[in-house]
């Protein structure tokens, strides 16, 4: 469970070999981890800094009982398969076993992310191997304790867990963790993904890559509630606009001047959240940025509302402007009549499409914005809650290996 910095490729290897049949039950798992929930909504105090400012309150609700259950409920014909063999029809049945060892390399933009998945692969029964840059600091192992110290179950997920940190240029470390994995889940940049993808594995070994996406918002303003006002304006700030399904872009159905009156609200709740939400400090290259990413938009008359600082902008124009970097909490609005337009503009590598539409509206785009890529398409409120598909990918079955067996007859049938 203690981080792993030095030779991290002869410790990774050691531990594989070393490991022991895991015991606990999948619901055991799933008790564990839902008592970890309720230590850390109750129990702040220690949370690493690190977790904390990243939104630990997301980790907390996704490990409820509720909700890992119902991610294994939109995979499995059964829970209780992670356990016995459950019979699916046909005199057939189902055993669902876990893949092994999980390696995941976490991303540096929002490592928290990566304690989603290790918590499908540590509910399923899988090993986990956690590997965390030099530069990032261990959130982990504090969590880890954490649930040791809860029941003997979540004592023995950590015992599973090991957390390495190694320089990204230590190819023997990478190498080790890619060759010991029966599942390779790469979190971050095009760059790190492509690289993890191609380190040397076994051929049996699954790959799920979490790389570089892009979100949006469509919003109809008839729909909005100033609830729900305010849960857009969390959904576009929470993570600085680091994480994938942070929208960048925002579509207003309507005229360009409906477009700026619902602007004009919706940057009122921008500065309320920016005041009650913590952010990072700025350096001087994206305090730079934002003041040229501002001009640029009133120079191709665009309008602006922002504060007299740099810690939030919302921009109305016509189209999206590729120059403009939507990060930092700085958000591009465009106005529309046609879900066509909207259409028209989704980037291959879209995520999350926060939908606030009426119900037949929200059946005509999300049809057609899937087709063009969509993976999500949460509420107001939901675009920052880890769920499964994620990116498309159906984790849980991704996680585990499916043995199917033929019953045998009773006594005296044929």
């Amino acid at each position: 469970m203690s981080v792993v910095q030095q030779g991290a490729a002869a410790q990774i290897r050691e531990w594989t070999q070393a490991l022991g049949p895991s015991r606990a039950s999948s619901a055991d798992r799933r008790e564990a981890l839902n008592q970890l929930s309720d230590d850390l909504l109750v129990n702040r105090a220690g949370i690493p800094p690190a977790l904390a400012a990243a939104g630990v309150a997301f980790l907390a609700t996704f490990l409820r009982h509720s909700s890992i259950e119902a991610a294994l409920a939109r995979e499995l014909p059964s829970a209780e398969a992670l356990d016995r063999f459950v019979p699916v029809g046909g005199r057939k049945s189902i055993r669902i076993l876990p893949r092994g060892t999980v390696a995941q390399w976490i991303a540096g933009n929002v490592p928290l992310l990566a304690m989603f998945s290790w918590a499908l692969a540590s509910v399923t029964g899988n090993r986990s191997i956690l590997r965390l840059s030099t530069r990032q600091d261990d959130f982990v192992t504090p969590l880890l304790a954490r649930l040791a110290a809860l029941s003997e179950a979540g004592a023995e997920m950590a015992r599973e867990t090991l957390v390495v940190s190694f320089e990204r240029e230590d190819l023997e470390a990478h190498v080790a963790m890619s060759r010991a994995a029966d599942v390779r889940v790469a979190w971050g940049g095009l760059e790190a993904v492509e690289a993890i993808r191609d380190l040397p594995a076994r051929w049996e070994t699954e790959t799920i890559v979490l790389g570089p996406r892009v979100s949006l918002a469509v919003v109809d303003p008839r729909e909005v509630t100033d609830r729900l006002l305010t849960r857009l304006a969390i959904d576009v700030i929470y993570f600085d606009q680091l994480a994938c399904s942070s929208p960048q872009w925002l579509f207003v159905r309507g005229t360009r001047a409906e477009a700026e009156h619902f602007t004009e609200r919706l940057a009122v709740e921008f500065d309320k959240q920016t005041r009650a939400i913590p952010r990072h400090v700025l350096d001087y290259g994206e305090t730079y940025r934002i003041h040229l990413d501002r001009t640029r938009v009133l120079l191709d008359g665009g309008t602006l509302f922002r504060d007299e600082q740099t810690r939030w902008t919302v921009s109305v124009v016509d189209r999206p402007q590729d120059l403009v970097t939507c990060a930092n909490r700085f958000l591009q609005v465009m106005p529309f009549d046609d879900f066509a337009q909207v259409h028209a503009l989704i980037p291959e590598n879209v995520q999350t499409a926060v939908t606030l539409l009426g119900p037949e509206d929200t059946e005509t785009f999300t049809e057609g914005a899937a087709r063009r890529g969509v993976c999500r398409f949460p509420r107001p409120g939901e675009g920052s809650h880890f769920e499964t598909p994620w990116d498309g990918i159906p984790l849980v079955s991704r996680l585990t290996r499916w043995v199917l067996r033929t019953d045998a007859h009773a006594r005296g049938e044929q």
